[in-house]
């Protein structure tokens, strides 16, 4: 019948949020009411604000954030659930890591400068986002203070889904409460010479507030409610996050997923000394490198499921024998289709420039791989199940699994992001709710 727009503040709060301040997560909950709610209108807006220290001097010329996904980058899980019943319909782990993937592959280099540089601080390059955001001493020595402003959807499944979200009690979900855990400031920041004892920056933290979220919501007609009423059910995808490190030539990860409805598989990775490191940015997605910073080439990558070559029958055995500088192209096209199906990518920020694997793997982030354009380095590894038909692959039953040869020479262990797209189907009647996987 008519739409309404919410603002709604932070149920457990109305202070500052920072994980050094112990004030680390952020609860926003639509209230169970006789309305639909449209995810694609949820934003989460706020000032996002970067000190040195405890005292919240102005930050030097040397601390940075990630560019390419600027204010998504301090959200570390997202959980949202039914604020009736309580029960969890979708938990995404490692949130961050998951965006630099995502970021990276569907978006290009004009939107990271234009409506997301506006929306999420994001910028194509490490030094324009450095400059313009992290650091305001200009603003500082003119007597202003940090007034960096986002406002930013949050990518999970079900809020990037099309179907409206009944709110309803009786015919709904009974209200959603959504949950933003923020990531630890080692994960976020970092100091671009890799030193940051020497430049000051040990304590460097960051700080939210203003915080609020904002949606539409949709009352229905008495027809539209007859037909609600008799709905019951809502299909949505769901990002499900897993990690495992890798330390060997032959690597073997498998998990027994227990899902039934999987879409694709989506892995990136980073040395794991990187990780919770201000010397670093965490979110890099780099090719595997050895201690020493060489590339540990990948010479052959495998699929399975419960145990077999599964759905490619064949190893992915790549170029590297000729030890060309771009990344073999099987192993990209897959992985780009499993972000996003290939002929739906209309835009992409990958490129020859940020997909080339010859820059150094040297310590410090003032490294090569901050610095190409598109944000960074892009690289990862997947496999997209959908070509099978709608529904996916059944891993209910059988494991998951990626076998990987590549040269990890010496003692560097390979922090390895997994996830896992996957369609569920949410059930709900009466104030209950269920998930089916």
């Amino acid at each position: 019948m008519s739409n309404r727009y919410l603002e709604l503040l932070p149920t457990n709060s109305n202070a500052s949020f920072s994980f050094r301040e112990g004030r680390p997560v952020i609860t926003f909950q639509i209230s169970e009411q006789e309305s639909e709610l449209l995810p694609a209108s949820i934003r989460w807006c706020g000032n996002f604000n970067a000190y040195a220290n405890a005292a919240r001097a102005v930050p030097t010329d040397n601390l940075c954030m990630d560019s390419r996904i600027g204010i998504w980058s301090m959200i570390d899980q997202v959980v949202i659930s039914s604020v009736v019943s309580h029960q969890t319909i979708e938990h995404v782990r490692n949130a961050n890591r998951f965006y630099s993937t995502y970021f990276g592959v569907s978006n290009n280099e004009k939107k990271l400068i234009g409506s997301f540089g506006e929306t999420g601080l994001t910028l194509p390059s490490l030094t324009g986002q450095q400059s313009s955001v992290v650091n305001e001493s200009a603003y500082a020595a003119s007597g202003f203070t940090n007034t960096n402003e986002f406002c930013i959807h949050i990518p999970t499944g079900l809020l990037l889904g099309t179907s409206s979200i009944p709110l309803s009690s009786d015919w709904g979900v009974g209200g959603l409460e959504i949950s933003i855990h923020l990531a630890p400031e080692s994960m976020v920041l970092f100091d671009k010479l890799g030193d940051p004892v020497a430049n000051g920056l040990t304590g460097a933290w960051y700080e939210l507030t203003n915080n609020k979220l904002v949606c539409e919501v949709h009352d229905p007609s008495p027809d539209e409610l007859t037909q609600l009423k008799g709905r019951g059910a809502l299909e949505y995808n769901s990002f499900s996050g897993y990690y495992q490190t890798i330390n060997s030539m032959n690597a073997n990860i498998n998990f027994s997923l227990g899902l039934s409805r999987v879409q694709s598989v989506i892995m990136n990775f980073i040395p794991a000394s990187y990780l919770n490191n201000l010397q670093q940015n965490s979110m890099q997605t780099i090719y595997p490198l050895t201690k020493g910073g060489a590339l540990a080439n990948i010479s052959q990558l495998t699929f399975t499921k419960g145990g077999s070559r599964y759905p490619l029958n064949y190893n992915l055995d790549t170029n590297f024998d000729d030890r060309s500088s771009v990344p073999d192209s099987q192993i990209t096209r897959n992985f780009m289709n499993s972000v996003m199906p290939f002929t739906s990518l209309t835009h992409t920020s990958m490129s020859p420039a940020n997909t080339n694997t010859t820059f150094g793997g040297s310590a410090g982030a003032s490294d090569q791989s901050n610095h190409v354009l598109g944000g960074g380095s892009v690289f990862g590894v997947g496999i997209s199940y959908d070509i099978l038909g709608s529904n996916g692959a059944d891993f209910s039953r059988e494991a998951w699994g990626m076998q990987m040869d590549l040269e990890l020479v010496d003692n560097n262990p390979i922090a390895s992001y997994i996830f896992v797209h996957n369609k569920q189907t949410l059930l709900f009647k009466s104030g209950q709710v269920s998930v089916l996987s």
